[in-house]
């Protein structure tokens, strides 16, 4: 028989953070599909364009690479967007909310080519 050796509660713990990570990524992603399929169709230059680059570059990029570009730099980004604006202390993106946006962002440009030849 299977045994968990006490490492039940462990699993059920990770397994319950991944399932939200993945519908909250999924629901994320949906919605820049379906505004990047939107602008794909769309008659303004400029915005076929945008959307291109994105899907284009978005699917080009592994996940992983994402995912620390993210978590990583997307702190060093936002500090120093914010020291702009006079607020200098530090921020840190958690694990969990990098994780959504690099799946959600790779989930996205997928999704808005699905969207639009559907």
């Amino acid at each position: 028989m299977f045994d968990l050796q006490g490492f039940g509660a462990l699993l059920l713990s990770g397994a319950t953070v991944t399932i939200k990570l993945a519908l909250t990524s999924l629901v994320i992603g949906m919605a820049l599909g379906l505004l990047g399929a939107t602008a794909k169709m769309s008659n303004v230059w400029l915005l076929r364009k945008l959307a291109t680059v994105y899907t284009a570059t978005m699917r080009g990029i592994p996940e992983l690479l994402l995912v620390l570009f993210i978590y990583y730099g997307g702190s060093i980004l936002l500090m120093s967007i914010l020291k702009k604006f006079g607020y200098n202390d530090y921020i840190e993106i958690s694990a969990f909310w990098g994780g959504v946006m690099a799946l959600s962002i790779a989930f996205g440009a997928y999704a808005t080519e699905i969207f639009r030849m559907s």
